[in-house]
């Protein structure tokens, strides 16, 4: 998942995340959600989703939601603004709402979580850092059936660097088989 709402180094280390897994595990489908490809609307907190069991809109968050409940596990890659997330990937956080209604109904049953992770990107030099960023991640994801399990700050680096680091990140070594990939580095997997 990307949570950049701009064309950059966000989508860039997504994207190349993407070839990555999909290149790890062939016969399995890897998607990409990108919140600034999608046609969505911000939450506005009417709670009907509590009796409907999914919200009242009819928009790109039906797919989301879909995806993700049939996701193994998640990656998802976000710019920090002022400590937290992007208004459209904070937007996409809040739209998991029914999820948490569902999780409300479903009390008490078996709750396994699937992994994620979170890549963070910023230019460094805010002094309250990139918390509020991981608990609105953290939060909205539980309630989606995911534990938020690592979370790898490239804060204050350049693209090359943070192109760099996401193999390691998704899990893959660090051996180098390519130049480029999307214009960054390819790693074997």
């Amino acid at each position: 998942m990307c949570g950049s709402p701009a064309d950059g180094i966000c989508r860039r280390a997504a994207q190349t995340a993407l070839h990555l897994l999909a290149e790890q595990h062939p016969t399995d489908e890897v998607k990409l959600i990108d919140v600034a490809a999608l046609n969505m609307s911000w939450c506005v907190g009417c709670n009907r989703c509590k009796d409907l069991g999914r919200c009242f809109m009819r928009d790109d968050m039906d797919e989301v939601i879909a995806t993700l409940s049939r996701a193994s596990s998640l990656s998802v890659v976000a710019p920090v603004y002022f400590a937290g997330p992007s208004a459209p990937y904070k937007a996409l956080l809040d739209r998991l709402q029914p999820l948490f209604w569902n999780r409300m109904h479903n009390a008490g049953k078996t709750d396994v979580r699937r992994s994620a992770r979170l890549l963070v990107v910023g230019q460094g030099g805010d002094p309250h850092g990139f918390d509020p960023l991981v608990v609105c991640t953290r939060s909205a994801l539980a309630v989606a059936g995911f534990l938020l399990d690592v979370v790898e700050a490239c804060i204050g680096q350049d693209a090359e660097e943070i192109l760099r680091r996401v193999p390691a990140w998704i899990g893959c070594s660090h051996d180098k088989i390519a130049d480029e990939v999307q214009g960054g580095f390819s790693y074997g997997c």
